[in-house]
């Protein structure tokens, strides 16, 4: 049995594009604000308001048969053409075959951005949404320790955003010769 499709292109894993249709119609009943789609590779995209961040995702991780169970990546994106960061969670059901990227946008221009917590249904988003708060600036309401994670508590700024500029004095690099007499 070959693995690939046409073209050389690998094969839809049929089982998780039942997986996503399911779960595409389950997340359209429970969640009506949920935009989501089943990607041509059998992954689904889900798209929500951040009023509808917290029900979407604890709707996706009691899903039978076939719950997301597994957060993989919290991931952070700065849009500032259309005025926008996004905030997407990759979520995987272990033993199953489903994968999710959860979607959530919020305006970039507002002095706090923020969007819900997940930690109550994922646990293991505690360090991931504190690496997004530090370096994009996205606040998660509800978090129970949200503070910087990778960078300084006095640092200025949040280095992922395509608009900052880093205002330190340049470094030197040290070379070989800084070491000899």
């Amino acid at each position: 049995m070959s693995d690939t499709g046409e073209a050389g292109a690998p094969a839809v894993n049929q089982e998780r594009l039942a997986a996503s249709e399911a779960l595409r119609a389950h997340l359209g009943t429970a969640v009506p604000g949920a935009e989501a789609v089943v990607r041509p590779d059998g992954e689904l995209d889900v798209r929500v308001r951040a009023a509808d961040l917290e029900a979407a995702a604890r709707v996706l991780a009691g899903r039978a048969p076939h719950p997301l169970n597994y957060l993989a990546c919290v991931t952070g994106l700065d849009w500032p053409e259309r005025g926008r960061l996004e905030v997407v969670y990759t979520l995987y059901s272990l033993p199953g075959p489903a994968k999710v990227h959860l979607r959530v946008e919020v305006d970039r221009s507002l002095e706090r951005p923020s969007v819900p917590s997940l930690t109550s249904v994922w646990p293991t988003a505690e360090f991931q949404e504190r690496e997004v708060f530090d370096l994009l600036g996205v606040w998660f309401e509800g978090h129970p320790d949200l503070r910087r994670i990778l960078l300084k508590e006095d640092f200025e700024g949040h280095p992922l955003r395509k608009d900052f500029v880093d205002r330190r004095p340049p470094w030197r690099r040290v070379t070989r010769e800084d070491y000899q007499p």
